[in-house]
């Protein structure tokens, strides 16, 4: 019986000296600490929520806890930037985390739950965002971030929808279908900034639906998103696929169009306008027509065939060619061509590439319904995307990789630093090496190639006529 009662004795003293811990403190249970290219986390595990208190003291940072430490926890951090990682008890309901640093370093700290944890994030980089006014309803912003672990820069433009400037896209060879240097082109038209837009082939070969003031640069048949301008009121679209047929009603036939402004290739028709100029570059295996104001006005079977702005040619190979054989001067003829939406046929302007990230202020990175490459829907990269926000402001982002400084962005980031940045809908452009923004007739950016790289497509800011 003596030794029962010593034991409760024991027992009941030992429940006494636990309860004022348990019953009005948490605690923390654990430390530990991880290191990436962009930072040091030290975290702290507690077993509910806690309120903390952060304060520098010389070169130290020091997290006050509403927790109470078992013992003091030491942790061996082998960082340049640390010199020591201690928590220390603090009385019987608190504690404080001491990190001491070599030099002082940018620092944050926060709460995570689910399980509860403080975290001391300490950067060594600059994580800086620094916005620049241009003038006219334009602003630039710089932003160095730690995208979880991996340095990030980004380069934005922002227009109002007020501004003084219009956006609109321009060949990369200045005046006529082909490629050239963003930087010499933007200059040459006299564009405020710009960036890379569109897909391309070597040859220029604009892959992405493209249409400007009515006219038509570029096609692509596949269902896929675009920037569109309708009424002056910017948007993203999805889903838009283009269809063309060229009717020849006098022989009550319509072939279908399969390309614009591109190489001829075996049994193609394609649209070629003044954008292609001087001529079709076709060779002699073929037909070609030049249709004016809905007739036939020549026709010709040598190839290469002179375009101008008043017209457009026809040209086709194998039996569409052996059709328009069949077509005399004075035959009525025209192209009809739709996206499968009236808001986008009607537009002003729309600049297709894709895949879609954002709809709705929220992620929606469409790579596989739009049939995006591999090589562009995964892995991180350059890129380049667009937003619109709710009030029709203009996002213009480019986000710098393959870099030490600068990781790059799967499709899934680019959307959501979109989201971060306002975005109710966004877009992705041509990334990689042709990812590039020019500003004030300056190279903001550092591409991925070294140097710039020759595109097809640019979408430019031009100052408003007066």
């Amino acid at each position: 019986m003596l030794q029962k009662k010593y034991f409760l004795k024991i027992v009941l003293t030992a429940l006494l000296v636990l309860l004022p811990v348990q019953a009005w403190a948490a605690v923390v249970s654990k430390m530990r600490y991880s290191s990436s290219p962009t930072r040091v986390r030290i975290v702290l595990d507690v077993d509910e929520p806690v309120k903390f208190k952060d304060v520098k003291q010389g070169d130290a940072i020091v997290v006050n806890l509403e927790a109470a430490a078992a013992k003091e926890l030491r942790e061996k951090v082998k960082d340049p930037i640390i010199k020591s990682v201690v928590l220390k008890k603090d009385g019987r309901k608190a504690s404080k985390l001491v990190v001491e640093l070599n030099k002082e370093q940018q620092y944050k700290v926060f709460a995570l739950q689910k399980p509860d944890r403080i975290v001391l994030d300490i950067y060594r980089i600059l994580v800086s965002k620094n916005t620049v006014e241009q003038g006219k309803g334009l602003k630039y912003t710089f932003w160095q971030d730690d995208m979880e672990g991996l340095p990030i820069q980004m380069h934005i433009l922002e227009l109002a929808p007020d501004s003084g400037y219009s956006v609109r896209p321009f060949s990369g060879a200045i005046d006529k279908n082909g490629r050239g240097t963003l930087l010499k082109a933007a200059n040459a038209l006299g564009a405020k900034a710009a960036v890379n837009a569109s897909y391309f082939d070597t040859s220029g070969w604009i892959i992405g639906n493209l249409k400007l003031d009515g006219e038509w640069l570029g096609m692509e048949d596949k269902a896929r998103s675009a920037f569109v301008v309708a009424g002056k009121q910017p948007q993203i679209m999805k889903d838009l696929a283009y269809n063309g047929s060229v009717m020849l009603p006098t022989l009550g036939v319509k072939l279908p169009v399969k390309g614009i402004n591109r190489e001829r290739i075996a049994e193609d028709v394609v649209v070629y306008t003044h954008y292609f100029v001087p001529s079709t570059r076709t060779n002699a295996f073929g037909a070609e027509v030049r249709i004016k104001d809905g007739k036939v006005t020549e026709i010709s079977t040598a190839g290469n065939m002179r375009l101008d702005k008043n017209s457009v040619v026809v040209s086709a190979h194998g039996a569409n060619a052996k059709v328009l054989q069949q077509l005399k001067v004075g035959d009525r003829a025209s192209v009809q061509q739709t996206l499968g939406s009236e808001a986008a046929d009607k537009a002003e302007l729309v600049l297709g590439a894709g895949p879609l990230l954002v709809e709705n202020g929220k992620r929606n990175v469409r790579s596989a319904s739009e049939q995006i490459a591999g090589d562009i829907a995964y892995g991180r990269a350059p890129r380049t995307a667009i937003g619109v926000k709710k009030d029709g402001t203009v996002i213009l982002l480019v986000v710098d990789g393959r870099r030490a400084t600068s990781a790059g962005m799967t499709l899934e980031e680019v959307a959501r630093y979109m989201i971060r940045l306002g975005a109710w809908s966004a877009l992705n452009f041509d990334g990689g090496g042709s990812s590039e923004m020019v500003l004030n007739k300056k190279i903001l950016n550092n591409p991925s190639d070294g140097r710039e790289r020759a595109v097809s497509v640019g979408l430019g800011l031009f100052p408003k006529k007066n």
